[in-house]
């Protein structure tokens, strides 16, 4: 069945399901029809022998007048057969076909029996009567002949036997149409499929003609869809914000070197020129180690090495960094603990996340504000949440801050490389590689980026 298609192997156990239902309902009518016929047959023998019995009973011998009234007893019953013993000889047989089973018969004979003569089947009773011709007793067999019966059960099972097989071939062909039909959103949604590319990945397939079984698995397909155009959306917005920012280095590196190549120049000039350069190569590499980082980070591929740190002394040591571009600034960089603040994670990587939160804070704070740092253990959660003031983010941009390249103020996207819009998405990756979450709120000029860490007993 493995290389059978749906629709094959649905019609196969539909077949399969018919031709068992069919079996069990013939058995069970061979059965219970057999059962039926031979309780009659049982009824009619013991009414006889009943009958035989109390004639044999009427004198202790067998006299002409009990013979002509058994005679007529055996004559109104169609093929019954009887034979009366008294040891071993036979005193009463009603025809030659009695003497052929008295030959056959004998007193140890058990109550109920089935025996076949010639081409007929013969169901037949045994009753010994006691004391019965000067004490000697004796034996009474009655049989039935049953071979219409036996015809007429070898009829009904050939009859069940082509049955069975037409129902079989019917209900597969019937049942492969039916369940073609029923299958046909099935194949809508294949030939729906098969159309899609990259550029029209805004089709989807409507759930009104499709049958309920089937709008789970519809709602996901147009569900995948959605999350591809939106994957294919944003790699294409990457792709343009990549060769964007590589391109500002790049032509500046060009026309540095072409004015320079203009007409000869000093040693320091060319020197200059050199250093310049340098800068945008470095801002370059990176901007494409961020990228790289990214990279790995979609694919799994970020492994931090776990130990044990307090973010507390985590976050001082990267402060440290910021406090002269923020007294440039006149801002004033405020911590808080309420205590120990242990979790396990990458040193680098967590001074990484927290230097570009902190760069964030210090860029766009307003001069002359505090920067507050909270760090703060909340049950299995320790939080670091660095609040700056400064213009407040609208709404719909908090949900893109980590995406890359992104920025609330387009008009920077000129600026320096080294604000290419990769820090947050960088920071989300480190968050996320260390099972922790990292949000943004921003309202009335007060902006807070909230890192969560599993924090780690002590």
């Amino acid at each position: 069945m493995g290389r059978l298609s749906l629709r094959g192997r649905m019609a196969f156990l539909f077949i399969m399901v018919v031709t068992a239902v069919l079996t069990l309902a013939a058995i069970s009518f061979d059965y219970f029809c057999r059962l039926h016929f031979e309780r009659q047959d049982a009824q009619l023998l013991d009414q006889r022998v009943a009958q035989v019995k109390a004639i044999l009973t009427r004198g202790s011998g067998l006299d002409a007048a009990m013979v002509a009234d058994i005679d007529r007893l055996i004559d109104t019953s169609f093929g019954l057969a009887a034979v009366i013993k008294q040891g071993d000889r036979v005193v009463y047989s009603h025809h030659k076909l009695s003497e052929t089973l008295g030959a056959l018969l004998n007193p140890g004979q058990d109550d109920r029996w089935f025996i076949d003569l010639e081409d007929n089947r013969y169901s037949g009773i045994t009753e010994r009567i006691q004391a019965w011709s000067g004490g000697e007793g004796g034996t009474i067999h009655l049989a039935l002949d049953v071979t219409h019966r036996t015809h007429f059960y070898e009829m009904i099972r050939q009859w069940f036997i082509y049955t069975l097989v037409v129902s079989a071939i019917l209900s597969g062909l019937l049942g492969f149409v039916f369940i073609r039909r029923g299958l046909e959103p099935i194949s809508k949604l294949s030939r729906t499929s098969s159309v899609i590319t990259a550029n029209c990945l805004d089709t989807r397939i409507s759930t009104e003609s499709v049958p309920t079984e089937l709008h789970e698995l519809v709602d996901n397909f147009n569900a995948m869809l959605e999350r591809l155009d939106q994957s294919f959306l944003r790699l294409s917005n990457f792709s343009a914000d990549i060769a964007h920012e590589l391109r500002s280095p790049l032509n500046s590196m060009l026309t540095q070197t072409e004015v320079a190549l203009m007409k000869d120049r000093d040693a320091a000039d060319y020197k200059d020129t050199l250093f310049s350069t340098l800068e945008e190569l470095r801002r370059m590499a990176r901007m494409v180690d961020d990228m790289l980082f990214l990279a790995k980070a979609d694919n799994g591929m970020i492994t931090p090495d776990f130990e044990d740190h307090d973010l507390a002394e985590v976050a001082a040591s990267v402060l440290e960094y910021y406090e002269y571009a923020a007294d440039e600034k006149g801002i004033k960089l405020v911590v808080h603990s309420d205590g120990s603040a242990h979790v396990r994670g990458d040193n680098l990587m967590l001074r990484r996340a927290i230097s570009n939160v902190m760069s964030n804070a210090v860029r766009y704070g307003e001069a002359g504000t505090v920067i507050d740092i909270n760090i703060s253990k909340a049950g299995p959660w320790v939080e670091l949440k660095v609040s700056n003031q400064g213009p407040t983010i609208p709404s719909e941009h908090i949900d893109k801050l980590f995406d890359r390249f992104y920025r609330v103020d387009s008009a920077r996207r000129e600026g320096s490389t080294l604000n290419a819009g990769l820090g947050m998405a960088i920071t989300q990756s480190i968050v996320e590689a260390h099972k922790g979450t990292i949000v943004c709120t921003s309202t009335e000029g007060i902006t807070s980026f909230g890192m969560k860490l599993p924090a780690e007993a002590v």
